[in-house]
């Protein structure tokens, strides 16, 4: 008479093993996927929060002011703009790395300074009104990205009026 073997065999046991495996890289694979996109939404929730941000105050301090000028660089090139208004400290935008720093100046002597940083890939484009027209306006744009599907921000442009604060105050 012959006695079974209650215990496992060698195979059921590198079965199990494997399966194992193959469920472990499945579930590596899908958390450095979530990782990835957690690292792009945050990203794009922090760029989105900082355009706004941006947009608000640039719109702002363009109404507040009397005048705009350029601000360039030694080859001619546009890195940011100057806005002036009597009685009131100057305040410069300028493009910086990746981001936007945002300056205010009461003669020579720094006030404020605030930053507002748009990731890698951006880049600035400032444009100011032709003679006569009291709109200046700010493109900011994105580069696509390897492996992103979808940029919060490809492209945007932000205009503002100049001097809209001194002219609404002007009104009877």
């Amino acid at each position: 008479m012959r006695q079974h073997s209650r215990g496992t065999t060698l195979v059921e046991l590198l079965v199990v093993i494997s399966v194992c495996s193959v469920i472990m890289s499945a579930s590596g694979v899908l958390l450095h996927g979530m990782y990835r996109a957690d690292k792009e939404t945050r990203l794009a929730i922090a760029t989105d929060a900082s355009v706004a941000r941006f947009s608000l105050q640039f719109r702002r301090d363009a109404h507040a002011s009397d005048e705009v000028n350029m601000v360039t660089e030694t080859g001619g090139k546009a890195a940011g703009i100057i806005f002036r208004a009597a009685g009131r400290p100057s305040t410069e935008y300028r493009w910086q790395g990746m981001e936007v720093v945002r300056t205010v100046k009461e003669s020579d002597k720094t006030v404020h300074r605030d930053s507002f940083r748009f990731g890698p890939g951006t880049s600035v484009t400032w444009q100011l009104p032709p003679s006569g027209s009291p709109l200046v306006a700010v493109q900011i744009s994105r580069l696509p990205r390897r492996g992103v599907k979808m940029d919060s921000l490809p492209q945007q442009r932000i205009e503002a009026v100049i001097g809209l604060a001194a002219a609404g105050k002007a009104k009877p």
